[in-house]
């Protein structure tokens, strides 16, 4: 009934959408997997960065290292060169007198001027839209969605990161007077009484 080059077509039909199921069904396995999602993820390092030392003891504020969370959508993981601010002078030693291991590594990239990549503890899906800075800028503390990282030697995913742990934050009710604004067409309107916007678009671009 049917000619071979439409049975033909009709295959490779069929095999091409087999083929997007399988990979659309692998990304949503990616990233919906527990260990990508859920509190407690801590991915290993090239070499252990504590953070407790760092931002708890010295009490180093998160923005000197990563520098763009109050500029832009990334907090950015520090450069190799922010590192060196300090550690081209400070080079703590262990008992036996020798470089600690993690500030040796610091040195070692640094002569060869290479960086170190580090793994992502908190990633997004690429279908979520999320702005440091205007977290940062709005008041909202790192701590609030990293936890408390000046408490941390190894640090961790603190909070699940799924969209209800993000609309919880936004529901909340902020300090709320009965502000008023004009609208064209619609009159006056009062200031919405959520900490943050909930619509769909506000993450989902």
């Amino acid at each position: 009934m049917f000619s071979k080059q439409f049975d033909r077509r009709v295959h490779i039909a069929l095999g091409v959408l087999a083929f997007s199921g399988l990979i659309g069904m692998a990304f949503g396995a990616h990233v919906l997997w527990p260990s990508n999602l859920e509190a407690g993820y801590a991915p290993p390092q090239p070499f252990e960065f504590n953070h407790k030392v760092h931002a708890g003891d010295l009490k180093i504020d998160c923005l000197y290292c990563h520098t763009n969370a109050s500029k832009g959508a990334g907090a950015t993981v520090p450069s190799l060169r922010i590192c060196m601010n300090c550690h081209t002078e400070v080079k703590p030693k262990d008992q036996q007198g020798q470089i600690k291991e993690g500030v040796q590594i610091l040195l070692d990239h640094w002569e060869r001027k290479e960086p170190i990549v580090w793994s992502k503890v908190s990633d997004l899906a690429d279908f979520v839209y999320f702005d440091h800075s205007r977290h940062v800028n709005s008041g909202v503390e790192c701590q609030e969605c990293h936890g408390p990282v000046e408490k941390m030697v190894n640090m961790k995913r603190e909070f699940g990161m799924k969209m209800s742990w993000c609309l919880d934050c936004h529901k909340q009710e902020r300090d709320y007077k009965e502000e008023l604004f004009p609208s064209e067409d619609l009159g006056v309107l009062q200031v919405p009484k959520t900490r943050a916007p909930i619509q769909c678009s506000t993450c989902h671009r």
